[in-house]
Protein backbone atom coordinates (compact mmCIF):
# COMPACT_ATOMS: atom_id res chain seq x y z
CA UNK A 1 0.00 0.00 0.00
CA UNK A 2 1.43 3.33 -0.95
CA UNK A 3 2.08 5.73 1.87
CA UNK A 4 0.30 8.59 0.12
CA UNK A 5 -2.94 6.63 -0.32
CA UNK A 6 -2.78 5.32 3.24
CA UNK A 7 -2.19 8.83 4.60
CA UNK A 8 -5.17 10.11 2.60
CA UNK A 9 -7.35 7.28 3.90
CA UNK A 10 -6.29 7.90 7.49
CA UNK A 11 -7.08 11.60 7.04
CA UNK A 12 -10.52 10.73 5.71
CA UNK A 13 -11.13 8.37 8.63
CA UNK A 14 -10.17 11.14 11.06
CA UNK A 15 -12.72 13.43 9.40
CA UNK A 16 -15.33 10.67 9.60
CA UNK A 17 -14.64 10.26 13.31
CA UNK A 18 -15.12 14.02 13.78
CA UNK A 19 -18.45 13.86 11.89
CA UNK A 20 -19.53 10.93 14.03
CA UNK A 21 -18.75 13.00 17.14
CA UNK A 22 -21.01 15.77 15.79
CA UNK A 23 -23.75 13.21 15.17
CA UNK A 24 -23.37 11.92 18.72
CA UNK A 25 -23.70 15.45 20.07
CA UNK A 26 -26.83 16.09 18.04
CA UNK A 27 -28.27 12.72 19.07
CA UNK A 28 -28.82 13.75 22.68
CA UNK A 29 -30.56 16.94 21.52
CA UNK A 30 -32.78 14.97 19.14
CA UNK A 31 -33.90 12.70 21.97
CA UNK A 32 -34.54 15.58 24.36
CA UNK A 33 -36.36 17.89 21.93
CA UNK A 34 -40.14 17.50 21.88
CA UNK A 35 -40.91 20.44 19.60
CA UNK A 36 -41.49 19.02 16.09
CA UNK A 37 -39.92 22.00 14.32
CA UNK A 38 -36.85 21.93 16.54
CA UNK A 39 -36.53 18.18 16.17
CA UNK A 40 -36.85 18.38 12.38
CA UNK A 41 -34.00 20.92 12.33
CA UNK A 42 -31.82 18.57 14.36
CA UNK A 43 -32.77 15.58 12.20
CA UNK A 44 -31.79 17.59 9.11
CA UNK A 45 -28.41 18.44 10.67
CA UNK A 46 -27.87 14.79 11.61
CA UNK A 47 -28.61 13.74 8.03
CA UNK A 48 -26.26 16.43 6.72
CA UNK A 49 -23.39 15.03 8.77
CA UNK A 50 -24.30 11.52 7.63
CA UNK A 51 -24.18 12.65 3.99
CA UNK A 52 -20.77 14.25 4.50
CA UNK A 53 -19.51 11.00 6.01
CA UNK A 54 -20.71 8.92 3.07
CA UNK A 55 -19.24 11.40 0.57
CA UNK A 56 -15.85 11.26 2.31
CA UNK A 57 -15.90 7.47 2.25
CA UNK A 58 -16.91 7.55 -1.42
CA UNK A 59 -13.84 9.66 -2.10
CA UNK A 60 -11.71 7.11 -0.25
CA UNK A 61 -13.24 4.26 -2.27
CA UNK A 62 -12.55 6.01 -5.59
CA UNK A 63 -8.92 6.66 -4.62
CA UNK A 64 -8.53 3.06 -3.44
CA UNK A 65 -10.00 1.69 -6.67
CA UNK A 66 -7.83 3.93 -8.83
CA UNK A 67 -4.74 2.80 -6.92
CA UNK A 68 -5.82 -0.83 -6.59
CA UNK A 69 -5.63 -0.74 -2.81
CA UNK A 70 -7.50 -3.91 -1.87
CA UNK A 71 -6.99 -3.50 1.88
CA UNK A 72 -8.83 -0.17 1.91
CA UNK A 73 -11.63 -1.56 -0.27
CA UNK A 74 -12.01 -4.55 2.06
CA UNK A 75 -12.19 -2.20 5.05
CA UNK A 76 -14.90 -0.16 3.33
CA UNK A 77 -16.77 -3.38 2.49
CA UNK A 78 -16.81 -4.22 6.20
CA UNK A 79 -18.01 -0.71 7.08
CA UNK A 80 -20.94 -1.10 4.70
CA UNK A 81 -21.66 -4.78 5.35
CA UNK A 82 -24.91 -3.81 7.11
CA UNK A 83 -26.43 -2.46 3.89
CA UNK A 84 -28.71 -4.58 1.77
CA UNK A 85 -27.17 -3.31 -1.45
CA UNK A 86 -25.42 -5.74 -3.76
CA UNK A 87 -22.09 -4.99 -5.36
CA UNK A 88 -18.76 -3.48 -4.44
CA UNK A 89 -18.14 -0.99 -1.65
CA UNK A 90 -18.41 2.00 -3.99
CA UNK A 91 -21.89 0.91 -5.11
CA UNK A 92 -22.99 0.50 -1.50
CA UNK A 93 -21.63 3.90 -0.53
CA UNK A 94 -23.31 5.60 -3.49
CA UNK A 95 -26.56 3.89 -2.62
CA UNK A 96 -26.36 5.27 0.92
CA UNK A 97 -25.59 8.73 -0.49
CA UNK A 98 -28.69 8.51 -2.68
CA UNK A 99 -30.94 7.52 0.22
CA UNK A 100 -29.55 10.24 2.46
CA UNK A 101 -30.01 12.89 -0.23
CA UNK A 102 -33.63 11.80 -0.68
CA UNK A 103 -34.17 12.05 3.08
CA UNK A 104 -32.62 15.52 3.15
CA UNK A 105 -34.76 16.71 0.23
CA UNK A 106 -37.95 15.61 1.97
CA UNK A 107 -36.88 17.11 5.30
CA UNK A 108 -35.98 20.41 3.60
CA UNK A 109 -39.41 20.56 1.97
CA UNK A 110 -41.03 19.78 5.32
CA UNK A 111 -39.12 22.61 6.98
CA UNK A 112 -39.85 25.14 4.19
CA UNK A 113 -43.31 24.21 2.94
CA UNK A 114 -45.04 21.86 5.38
CA UNK A 115 -48.50 22.74 4.07
CA UNK A 116 -47.56 21.81 0.49
CA UNK A 117 -46.66 18.22 1.27
CA UNK A 118 -48.82 15.34 0.14
CA UNK A 119 -49.74 12.38 2.32
CA UNK A 120 -46.83 10.24 1.11
CA UNK A 121 -44.29 12.97 1.84
CA UNK A 122 -45.71 13.59 5.32
CA UNK A 123 -45.55 9.86 6.00
CA UNK A 124 -41.97 9.80 4.74
CA UNK A 125 -41.06 12.59 7.16
CA UNK A 126 -42.50 10.56 10.03
CA UNK A 127 -40.49 7.51 9.01
CA UNK A 128 -37.28 9.52 8.51
CA UNK A 129 -37.64 11.08 11.95
CA UNK A 130 -38.33 7.65 13.46
CA UNK A 131 -35.25 6.25 11.69
CA UNK A 132 -32.99 9.08 12.90
CA UNK A 133 -34.37 8.87 16.45
CA UNK A 134 -33.47 5.17 16.50
CA UNK A 135 -29.97 5.99 15.29
CA UNK A 136 -29.74 8.74 17.91
CA UNK A 137 -30.58 6.21 20.61
CA UNK A 138 -27.71 4.03 19.44
CA UNK A 139 -25.30 6.99 19.50
CA UNK A 140 -26.28 7.97 23.04
CA UNK A 141 -25.75 4.47 24.48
Amino acid sequence: MTEMVMALYKGILEQVVALEAHKKGISADILLTRDSKGRSELVRAFLGFDLEKHELLEEAAVVAMNNREEAILEHLERLYAHTRTEGIALDKIRSEIGYTRQFIRVMDKYRRLPDNMNFTERRMVQEIIKYVVEQARLYVK
